[in-house]
């Protein structure tokens, strides 16, 4: 060390002078190459055995696919697995040995597998985009278009609009879950978990199973909802051809007709009554259709025609029965009824208009009552095997009543013509929510015959 340090010392002092220096040759630096042995024997076995294990390793990280990736633990936990391969690997620094090349090229592979797989999992995430939102979403949309009832006969076009696009939501919204559903599958990775969605879960594979199931209820039950809607109003239409035979037979001259459908008290009523709600099914038959985009067929058609037609046959063959139409006969002339009536033709949401004479048509106020039940529900329940179970509350509602008939003549605002309506006023005691309780109000109003002002006292 000290012949080091005075020869460093002579050398600054002639630099100092600013004399040339040549370096001696034995002052050349010279590099010692530090002689590598070989494996021993219980290296060897080591370093063959991590080849395996490396291996060993690539094969499940092949196996599970790249949507595992979509798990950050996952990827860190083979990104541990690496880091502790290549420090395995770097203890035996005879780089040209077969073995440790082996080892070297099978850390390479699986390092390269592991990155292509965080790189082919980044794009999937972009295209797949956040499939827990994605499946919360589905699950509120199935949830919010579920598949209605079928639709009974009458209803009007309105009500068919309102059905039909109900039916359409929950056929469209189910379609794009299903498929969304199918994009997804392959590609998200969704292990199970236990609880559910519902006790604050994340989806799991379970869930996306429910709710393609979900998805292909709803569709199959929009086609029930439809089949069978269509099966109850042709049902229903083929027996009008049945029903309507009576009324087509009709004849004044007919002795058993005059008495039992002319000339009998409460019979007009009845059969302008029954005649309207076969009308109400046949313009179902057209809404229904109309709500589909369609023109209403020709059956349907000329079956409401036919309809006003025969309403029209009856006006005319019960005049020529009775002579000029006359109001029923009184079968009570109560004050207080009277002025019940009065005041319900009077009140402006009802839309009755100018009236004539009221007449009683029952002798008597009848007590009346029925019991309504209607399901709500008011959960849904989704259990670890994916079954729904619906729950809630069953109310019923205890309808009591009072009620009485009258008849008065109304006029036609457009043509100034008189046409007989029967009304039934009605007094609820108890009933739903809504049900107006201790006051008279309107009930079924059916209109009847053309009859002249003349003819009013008569």
């Amino acid at each position: 060390m000290q012949r080091l340090l005075a020869l460093l010392g002579g050398l600054a002092a002639v630099c100092a002078l600013g004399l040339p220096v040549a370096a001696p040759a034995a002052a050349q630096a010279i590099q010692l190459a530090e002689e590598v042995r070989p494996l021993v024997s219980g290296e060897r076995v080591k370093v063959q055995r991590l080849a395996r294990d490396i291996e060993s390793a690539m094969q499940t990280l092949d196996q599970g696919g790249l949507a595992p990736f979509q798990d950050s633990g996952y990827v860190q936990r083979w990104q541990d697995k690496a880091a502790q391969f290549e420090t395995a690997l770097q203890r035996y620094p005879q780089v040209d040995d077969p073995d440790v090349q082996t080892a070297a090229t099978r850390l390479g592979e699986f390092k390269n597998m592991l990155a292509f797989g965080i790189a082919e999992s980044a794009k999937q995430d972009e295209d797949l985009g956040d499939v827990q939102a994605i499946l919360a979403g589905i699950e509120e949309k199935l949830s919010n278009n579920r598949a209605p009832q079928w639709l009974p006969a009458p209803f009007d076009d309105a009500e068919a609009r309102a059905w039909v696009q109900t039916a359409a939501d929950a056929q469209v919204t189910a379609k794009e879950a299903a498929a969304e559903l199918e994009r997804i599958a392959p590609l998200a990775h969704l292990p199970d978990n236990p609880g559910t969605v519902q006790q604050g879960a994340p989806y799991d594979r379970k869930d996306l199973d429910r709710l393609y199931r979900f998805a292909q209820e709803t569709l199959a039950e929009v086609d029930a909802a439809v089949a069978e809607t269509v099966a109850a109003l042709q049902t229903r239409f083929e027996a009008q051809d049945r029903e309507l035979a009576y009324y087509r037979e009709l004849d004044p001259d007919n002795q058993q007709h005059r008495a039992n459908a002319f000339l009998r008290e409460g019979a007009a009523a009845e059969i302008y009554g029954e005649l309207d709600r076969q009308l109400a099914v046949a313009e179902s038959v057209a809404a229904y259709q109309r709500a589909f985009g369609q023109e209403p067929s020709a059956a349907a058609t000329g079956r409401i025609e036919e309809i006003h037609a025969l309403r029209q046959g009856y006006a005319d063959n019960r005049k020529q029965a009775l002579g000029d139409s006359r109001l029923p006969d009184a079968q009570s002339e109560d004050e207080a009824r009277l002025a019940i009536a009065e005041e319900i033709l009077a009140e402006p949401s009802y839309g009755f208009g100018t009236h004539g004479p009221i007449v009683l048509t029952t002798a008597e106020i009848v007590e009346r009552e029925k019991t309504v039940s209607r399901a709500e529900i008011k959960d849904v329940d989704v259990s670890l095997s994916g079954e729904i179970t619906l729950s809630g509350t069953e109310t019923t509602w205890n309808y009591a009543w009072q009620e009485f008939k009258f008849a008065t003549p109304l006029k036609e605002e457009n043509s100034g013509d008189w046409y007989i309506w029967w009304v039934t006023a009605k007094n609820y005691s108890s009933g739903w929510e809504k049900t107006p309780i201790g006051e008279w109000v309107s009930g079924a109003a059916t209109k009847g015959d053309l009859i002249l002002e003349e003819n009013f006292s008569e």
